[in-house]
């Protein structure tokens, strides 16, 4: 296939599964394959009714907690947020499965307001890759804790675009498989993978990925729920009756 989006999820997220889809059909019809991350069996079919499904479940890491003894931000963090690690970087593993020759991931905790296809435009040129960097406000955290090197200008890996044959997907895994005891997430380790080698991806405007939605943004294509503070805010908004 030429062209189509991927998202993804596991049972923890799948009841974003509709709200992602109602939104994304409004001015899209790209087609979708959804990622299982381990999904429960009735989001699985609802997700085979929409598009094709690929399985993700394991990643080529035995105990992506282990290890992390000398990991700098190892301190900083509490460690429940760790239980989510497996589920981060099980995103950057899943890239190579697109089958899409031209390829769109957006977050299921992504709001589509408008067509994304101009994000196709952008993955013309250079390595075929296309993301935005971390807003500038939200980049100190990320220094306190020690996730990202200082003078590192991290990304977003809420949306990004790629073609098949972009060097940058299979640079993003093995750096994950190098770096997973001391890079947190799957984005801290592209974030530092696109500091450290000379790529050249597209760095597009943050309205293709606003992740401060509570500010409002009539530009923005895509309004980014990416905490779970915004998630508890956007559980109320969900209607689950569709």
């Amino acid at each position: 296939m030429d062209k189509g989006v991927l998202t993804g999820c596991d049972h923890r997220q799948e009841y974003l599964l509709k709200w992602w889809w109602k939104n994304y059909c409004q001015d899209n019809d790209f087609p979708v394959t959804f990622c299982d991350f381990g999904m429960s069996p009735s989001a699985r079919a609802w997700c085979e009714s929409k598009g094709n499904v690929i399985t993700q479940h394991t990643i080529p890491i035995s105990n992506i907690n282990q290890g992390i003894e000398k990991a700098p931000w190892k301190e900083t963090l509490f460690p429940l947020m760790w239980s989510n690690r497996h589920v981060w970087f099980q995103k950057a593993f899943a890239q190579e499965k697109s089958p899409f020759n031209q390829t769109i991931w957006i977050d299921l905790d992504c709001e589509v307001k408008k067509n994304v296809g101009s994000l196709f435009e952008m993955i013309e040129v250079g390595d075929g890759f296309a993301i935005s960097f971390t807003a500038e406000e939200e980049l100190k955290p990320y220094y306190e804790r020690k996730l990202l090197e200082e003078g590192v200008k991290g990304v977003q890996t809420g949306v990004f675009a790629y073609t098949k044959n972009s060097p940058v997907i299979p640079a993003w895994i093995n750096w994950c498989k190098a770096n997973f005891p001391i890079d947190f997430t799957e984005e801290t380790c592209l974030s530092h993978l696109l500091h450290k080698h000379p790529f050249k991806p597209t760095y597009f405007s943050r309205n293709y990925n606003w992740t401060t939605p509570e500010i409002k943004n009539p530009r923005a294509l895509i309004l980014h729920h990416a905490s779970a503070t915004r998630k508890r805010a956007l559980l109320a908004r969900i209607d689950f009756s569709g």
